[in-house]
């Protein structure tokens, strides 16, 4: 259990608001300037993308750990706990370091002359200067919601990471795919070459021009890394992978979906790709193996089938309805949807909706979560049944009263943590 200060100290963090805050790295650098530059004495991967890249960024280090590397990751939202966005070797920050972390990086921040720093760049900052006392080997850095203007876009990596591009936070990132790919080929340096995973042609497009536009190789993961899925169970699968000449026999990945075939063909040519330009020896098929990454249509309990699945836009939607036609073709599915208000309700609900035979929607904590009565209404007019409930309960008896039945808790990836005080996620 935490103790008080450092809740403290992390409620502080989180009250840092990035309301009318225009984009732009400056205050980043100016913080990271305080601290010493951190940041320029790190080997990167810097990986962006609309969906799967929290999973790629896993697979990486996973592989790099497996291979003998020290290794940092960090990523965003966390499931649970704060910590988890910063780990060493696959470890989550223990909380003495972070809370003298969050004090060193705060008491920079209080000398910037700058506007104020938002909660994401001081925690990327604190990324940066972990990983640097840590003295990593690679850190695996996901960016935020963009990357052009992202907090973390302040690097110089050694490889570039581009996942599927689809829509999610147009508020921010813009209405159109091809101005969503530009913000995300932000990443892109002189310097570093780029793997691209499977996008639209559009989105394509618009990252091998800025990769070409700074001169740098660009590889499509789909012509890099070929698959053949041997075998396929509700908690993992069975592939054989064939890139750069290499062959990777009977590997048992331990994440469930073709979604993550994907995944894995980008995280597998990224690998090969710096394995070449750093002269280093993988253990790819021990890696991939031994990742973890809960919260990707996990299955939270087998029978009856309880899952969970962070689908919060329509492209994660897709991948959901593919997955459980994969999965469970001749199951009731009931769904649980808790959403925050910046996501397009509607576009999952219609997604998903011709696999739905009952759902239920349910309020989550804090000023940026969807009332369920609004979930129930944005249903309603794409004629899709909803029910508000306050606890998981109706969900766990409308299981209970019949066979092959499944249950899957959707929208947010902030739902696990309200899920585990209903005794899921042990």
């Amino acid at each position: 259990m935490m103790h008080q200060k450092i809740e403290h100290s992390i409620a502080a963090l989180f009250a840092r608001t990035a309301h009318g805050i225009t984009p732009g790295l400056e205050v980043t650098a100016a913080l990271l300037e305080k601290l010493g530059n951190p940041h320029k004495n790190l080997k990167c991967i810097h990986v962006a993308g609309t969906n799967g890249k929290g999973s790629v960024c896993a697979m990486i280090e996973s592989v790099l750990r497996a291979s003998g590397f020290k290794t940092g990751l960090y990523t965003s939202p966390h499931l649970f706990r704060f910590n988890e966005r910063f780990r060493i070797n696959g470890r989550d920050i223990a909380d003495p370091v972070l809370e003298q972390l969050i004090a060193d990086v705060e008491t920079a921040a209080q000398t910037l002359d700058t506007r104020p720093a938002t909660f994401f760049e001081i925690a990327t900052a604190m990324a940066f200067e972990y990983f640097r006392r840590e003295k990593t080997d690679y850190a695996v850095i996901e960016t935020g919601m963009g990357g052009r203007w992202d907090a973390t876009n302040v690097i110089q990596p050694v490889l570039s990471v581009i996942t599927r591009i689809d829509f999610d936070h147009a508020e921010y990132l813009g209405a159109d795919i091809e101005k969503i790919a530009w913000e995300k080929a932000g990443i892109i340096k002189s310097g570093a070459p780029v793997i691209c995973g499977p996008m639209p042609v559009e989105a394509e497009a618009v990252i091998y021009n800025e990769a070409v536009e700074k001169k740098v190789p660009i590889l499509g993961s789909a012509e890099a890394a070929f698959f053949q899925c041997l075998e396929r169970r509700r908690d993992d699968q069975l592939v054989n992978i064939e890139a750069s000449g290499h062959d990777y026999h009977n590997i048992r990945l331990p994440l469930a979906g073709s979604f993550q075939l994907e995944n894995c063909g980008i995280a597998v040519a990224a690998l090969e790709d710096l394995a070449d330009v750093e002269n280093i020896r993988l253990q790819m098929k021990r890696g991939l193996e031994a990742v973890k990454w809960p919260g990707r249509f996990q299955l939270l309990q087998a029978k009856p089938p309880v899952l969970y699945d962070g689908a919060h836009n329509v492209c994660g939607a897709r991948a959901l309805f593919q997955t459980l036609e994969e999965t469970f073709p001749t199951f009731g599915n009931g769904f649980f949807f808790s959403f925050m208000k910046d996501k397009d309700v509607e576009g999952i609900l219609k997604t998903l909706k011709p696999a739905v035979e009952k759902a239920w929607a349910f309020t989550l904590p804090g000023d940026r979560a969807m009332k369920a009565d609004e979930i129930a209404e944005a249903g309603k007019r794409i004629g899709l049944g909803i029910t508000p409930v306050e606890t998981p309960q109706p969900v766990l008896d409308w299981l209970d009263a019949g066979k092959k039945r499944l249950v899957c808790f959707t929208g947010s990836l902030y739902l696990p943590g309200e899920l585990k005080k209903h005794g899921f996620f042990k």
